[in-house]
């Protein structure tokens, strides 16, 4: 049996919330960008179960997907304005958060049972799911999880609440608008501090508290357990090839803590071993008569002060040693664990009834009876068998699935990698390229003054007087400075390479005279 049957919350930050995202929450596509979207290997959108799909509507209650006039980015705007929410100057690269992004779900396996029961479903791309209907227990589901938020967030700030049964496992779409009060005036607003704290540390502490509030009002009617969840990290979704990369990162970090902290522990127990030498040595000073016993007493004092303190320190470093050794322990396996592909078989609990004879043995006609009473436990065992069969078969299915979409994941992230290393040797060959023709234009000394006395100028945003080639006038080269969206490397990379274009037609000119 199962026994990893949690329920699942995330949760991001939103600046903002986009058409494309919006059309994907309610499904407003069409035939034709369904079938584009399905050609990621990662995307599996079964247009046959899409009629499956609902929300929970302002009132409570279910509804078709995407049954309201306005869209959801409509709705969004139309509460901020309520709230008289302003982002900051446009084009500014830090904007306020306007607005919280939930998905909720849970065990997959939990999750298909609450929405579809005992039916079977085919999660394979192109799979007619057709017969399939909507069970309520996936309706009372959303429906808990809505009253959750409502509860917690405000009814009015929930502008949509999408449930999704046409994807590999049932979820839900929530988004919702933090509102606080100000201080000052008592008056509602955009605050997401107000409802996730106001820093990192703060906001960890709100999700573990939300969490285990999911659970107890939610998830535990469900069967669902308390889900993990991660303190003061707004956790985002990665790619396989991004997720090994990063949990590779956090284990050579931890690694590195961990030599780091045993250093220091030798370190420490260096010192002390070196301050209880002293202290010997003290004690034959005395015993030879060497120092007085008042002496003998300070620098005892003042050495078992000392030992005490690097003590204090040692046992410190060895407790931060051994939570170090557990969090490389725990990043190591889940490492491995996201490069294997292969997922174990569950142990299956199956209810069975064992075969019996129900009859009395009659006083004539026993062969028959025996015949009838042998085909009747023959059905029975095989009815039993068959059932053990489908269950081990169905994780065997599960297993080639798993392994099939990983395959198709890892060669779609080799393609964007080729994409990616042709972009890059691009660029490369661009920079060599320029290096090249800069390096050859220093070598000349008048030239490497002009390159430098030009870029120093154009990097304060000055224009320059060059040399037209006729007749010795000058005009000045306009320049428009570092671009707001410029990085500092960037715009003195560019100026240099102006210089050098201006050095080489200055160069040209000198020669044509």
């Amino acid at each position: 049996m199962n026994t990893d049957i949690k329920q699942a919350m995330h949760v991001e930050a939103g600046k903002s919330f986009g058409t494309a995202e919006a059309n994907e929450n309610e499904r407003r596509w069409n035939d034709e960008k369904i079938d584009r979207k399905n050609q990621n290997p990662t995307n599996h959108y079964d247009k046959t179960r899409m009629k499956l799909n609902f929300e929970i509507g302002p009132d409570g209650k279910v509804h078709p997907l995407g049954y309201q006039e306005k869209s959801l980015g409509v709705r969004l705007q139309e509460r901020l304005n309520e709230l008289n929410w302003k982002p900051f100057k446009s084009g500014s690269k830090i904007q306020p958060n306007c607005c919280a992004k939930f998905v909720f779900g849970g065990n997959h396996d939990r999750t298909l049972e609450m929405a579809f029961g005992n039916q079977s479903v085919n999660l394979n791309k192109g799979s007619d799911n057709s017969h399939l209907h909507r069970c309520e227990e996936i309706e009372n589901w959303a429906k808990d999880v809505y009253d959750w938020c409502a509860n917690r967030y405000g009814q009015e700030n929930i502008v949509g609440f999408q449930v999704h049964l046409d994807e590999s496992s049932p979820h839900i779409h929530a988004l919702i608008v933090p509102v606080g009060v100000r201080p000052k005036s008592g008056r509602e607003c955009v605050m997401w501090s107000a409802k996730f704290g106001k820093d990192r540390y703060e906001y960890g502490r709100v999700l573990k508290e939300m969490h285990t509030s999911l659970y107890e009002d939610v998830g535990s009617k469900y069967g669902l357990e308390r889900g993990d969840s991660i303190d003061g990290r707004n956790v985002q979704h990665l790619h396989k090839r991004d997720y090994i990369r990063k949990l590779t990162k956090d284990a050579r970090q931890a690694e590195k803590a961990v030599k780091g902290l045993q250093s220091m522990m030798r370190h420490l127990e260096s010192k002390i071993f070196s301050y209880r030498m002293q202290l010997e040595e003290t004690e034959k000073e005395l015993a030879s008569g060497r120092i007085t016993l008042d002496r003998y007493e300070a620098q005892k004092a003042d050495i078992q002060k000392l030992i005490a303190e690097y003590q204090t320190k040692l046992e410190d470093k060895a407790d931060k040693l051994h939570a170090k050794e557990q969090e490389l322990e725990r990043l190591t396996a889940d490492a491995t664990k996201a490069r294997s592909v292969v997922q174990p078989f569950r142990n299956h609990k199956v209810d069975f009834t064992p075969p019996q004879i129900t009859e009395k043995v009659p006083l004539f006609g026993t062969d028959k009876w025996v015949e009838r009473q042998n085909q009747h436990i023959a059905k029975q065992f095989t009815e039993i068998v068959h059932k053990i069969e489908s269950l081990y078969r169905n994780d065997a299915v599960r297993q080639v699935e798993a392994a099939q979409r990983n395959v198709l994941a890892d060669y779609g992230e080799l393609y964007q990698l080729k994409r990616e290393n042709k972009f890059l040797s691009d660029i490369n060959k661009n920079l060599e390229l320029e290096l090249k023709t800069l390096l050859e234009q220093l070598a000349i000394p008048s030239v490497r003054n002009l390159i430098f006395a030009v870029a120093d100028a154009l990097i304060r945003g000055q224009p320059i007087p060059v040399s037209s080639g006729s007749g010795g006038s000058t005009s000045d080269l306009p320049w428009d400075g570092q671009r707001p969206d410029e990085e500092e490397e960037a715009y003195r990379r560019r100026c240099m390479k102006t210089a050098v274009s201006v050095a080489m037609r200055s160069r040209q000119s000198y020669r044509r005279k």
